[in-house]
């Protein structure tokens, strides 16, 4: 049901997990200079070699795009695609406490952790969900409210 607003939410949200799982999320710099960029599966040091230390911002955000992309088809179970909703809001707020563990074993001086932009999109990917749980609830209510009229 790609007519309803709530799929086309869940369908931006997606859209911006795979974005943010491909794309750098932080750097670590020292004097000026990078010495390290941090993407969700890897991270790159100085001689571009790849550590895989920080895989589980990789696994909390795939998980929740996957849920993301999950609850798009469930349109026939609303208050199960509410719940997946609410599943997958939290698990990019889990990704956020997972980045700051990431910043602080990969730069202890805070001044050196820079996010960069598409750090941002897992919180955008949190409110379209809520957008989408609250159409989900809407919807759920008009189908309930339209039962008890027959």
């Amino acid at each position: 049901m790609i007519q309803r607003k709530q799929t086309l939410f869940l369908l931006l949200a997606v859209i911006l997990g795979v974005v943010t799982l491909s794309l750098p999320v932080a750097s670590v710099t020292a004097e000026g200079l990078t010495v390290s960029q941090i993407y969700n599966l890897f991270w790159l040091d100085g001689q571009h070699v790849a550590h895989f230390s920080v895989w589980p911002l990789f696994a909390i955000l795939l998980v929740a795009t996957a849920v993301s992309a999950l609850t798009i088809f469930l349109f026939k179970n609303r208050l199960l695609q509410a719940k997946l909703c609410t599943v997958s809001m939290l698990l990019y707020i889990v990704w956020y406490i997972a980045l700051i563990v990431v910043s602080k074993s990969q730069a202890p001086d805070a001044l050196n952790f820079q996010p960069a932009f598409v750090a941002v999109l897992p919180a955008v990917c949190a409110i379209l969900c809520m957008m989408a749980r609250k159409g989900v609830l809407a919807d759920e209510k008009l189908v309930r409210a339209a039962d008890r009229i027959r």
